[in-house]
């Protein structure tokens, strides 16, 4: 097996193993109170700082409440966008026809679920002649769910079978290729994150709940087929209690 690709992230690296797969696509589920999609963002920016290139798939909202969250994080879009550094396949505004035309921004127009797919593949290969060779391309899924409610269950099966079929072929065959997706388990059926689950090559899972001591996740790693992995789980606390006078 190809020695695994760093995230920058020792902590996480050694959680699953030693590092993402090359080829391989990376989990992170979590539920509606859960900092999870935190750590996907965290991931996805180390991953630039060490020179990798990123390409958001963005399937949940519109360009601004997006460069909203990647900012929470550390993440300029616009300032990484401008450095070549980024780009992103906005397919919630080509649904809704939101126009955009800076550069980083790849928008499919004239939307279709007969023709959204072989355009999107088109993308893929435009992008991987604009990017360098020799760079890593780390993809960002942001979200599953997004996928989900707004394009269906069929089209986000489609979406996904076809996204990892492109990235199997001759085109892309030599090139470091990293998907890390977003997942709130809560939005979608279970029999849907169990599919999901089932894709994935590597899992980080959070799962979160209130007590006496405010607002904790269990983080598990359950899954990921690196030589000696054996699955984890670790606690985080998010937050103490606080009082507020009412009346």
């Amino acid at each position: 097996m190809v020695a695994p690709i760093k995230t920058g992230l020792e902590e996480i690296d050694s959680a699953l193993g030693g590092g993402l797969i090359n080829g391989g696509s990376l989990l992170i589920a979590y539920d509606k109170r859960s900092l999870g999609w935190v750590l996907g963002l965290r991931i996805f920016r180390s991953m630039l700082e060490n020179g990798a290139v990123g390409v958001i798939l963005n399937t949940t909202l519109p360009f601004s409440k997006l460069e909203l969250r990647t900012k929470h994080v550390g993440l300029d879009i616009r300032e990484l966008g401008e450095a070549g550094a980024l780009y992103v396949i906005d397919l919630f505004g080509s649904k809704y026809s939101i126009l955009d035309e800076r550069p980083y921004v790849i928008q499919i127009r004239d939307w279709s679920d007969d023709t959204g797919i072989p355009k999107l593949i088109q993308t893929y290969k435009e992008l991987n002649v604009i990017i360098p060779e020799d760079t890593t391309v780390v993809c960002l899924v942001a979200t599953l769910e997004g996928l989900y409610h707004e394009f269906g269950k069929n089209m986000m099966d489609r979406i996904i079978r076809a996204s990892l079929a492109t990235f199997e072929t001759e085109v892309f065959r030599n090139r470091n290729i990293l998907i890390i997706s977003m997942l709130n388990k809560d939005a979608v059926p279970e029999w849907v994150t169990g599919w999901l689950y089932s894709l994935s090559d590597q899992i980080i899972e959070f799962i979160s709940r209130i007590g006496h001591a405010g607002l904790e996740e269990t983080v598990l790693v359950p899954k990921s087929p690196l030589p000696g992995f054996k699955p984890r789980h670790y606690t985080i606390r998010l937050s103490k209690e606080h009082f507020i006078q009412l009346i």
